[in-house]
């Protein structure tokens, strides 16, 4: 996790340009999986992500302690059981937009991003799909896509197998304002 901080500081002061770098510290990621038995839902807005638009670079960095679920109950099992984020506190993103896209102008615009998926201490390439919207100062970014427990080593106890299915759909929701260095 450390590492990814190192790259999103290191890209700041690197491509600190206004009009280059973009960044949130609010990020809505939520991710729902629906059973028989019940729907699981969480939410997180303390994740933080940077948009380096002159190298086409995305990076987030999620908490996951900072999902939030309607039962307390299953909150604490998916920390203490499912993700252990004592011993994994963070999952992470780190890619690159893979079409060229010129965000000096207004507009939407499909993409997809590839990199590396960080979650339960496994990284795996992933390339996901999205939209950016460009207007005036501000970009935001929405994306939708599945996640396999296994891919992560992430285990289900067989007693509650049933009630957790082997696949994630998750939604990330950005809205970025220009990065400006501190005076």
């Amino acid at each position: 996790m450390k590492k990814a901080v190192i790259i999103i500081g290191l890209t700041l002061c690197l491509y600190g340009s206004r009009a280059q770098v973009f960044i949130s510290s609010s990020s809505k990621i939520s991710f729902s999986a629906e059973t028989s038995m019940e729907n699981i839902e969480a939410k997180n807005v303390k994740s933080s992500s940077m948009l380096n638009t002159k190298a086409n670079q995305l990076v987030f960095q999620i908490p996951i302690r900072a999902f939030k679920f309607e039962k307390n109950l299953m909150e604490e099992h998916f920390n203490e059981n499912y993700l252990e984020s004592e011993k994994y506190p963070k999952a992470s993103f780190n890619g690159n937009i893979n079409e060229d896209v010129d965000l000096s102008k207004d507009g939407t615009y499909e993409v997809t991003a590839t990199g590396k998926l960080l979650i339960h201490g496994v990284e795996k390439e992933r390339t996901l799909s999205g939209i950016i919207i460009k207007r005036g100062n501000e970009i935001s970014v929405a994306g939708e896509f599945k996640i396999m427990l296994a891919d992560h080593q992430i285990k289900i106890p067989k007693v509650v197998i049933a009630n957790i299915p082997e696949e994630i759909d998750v939604k990330v929701s950005v809205v970025y304002k220009p990065y400006e260095k501190k005076k």
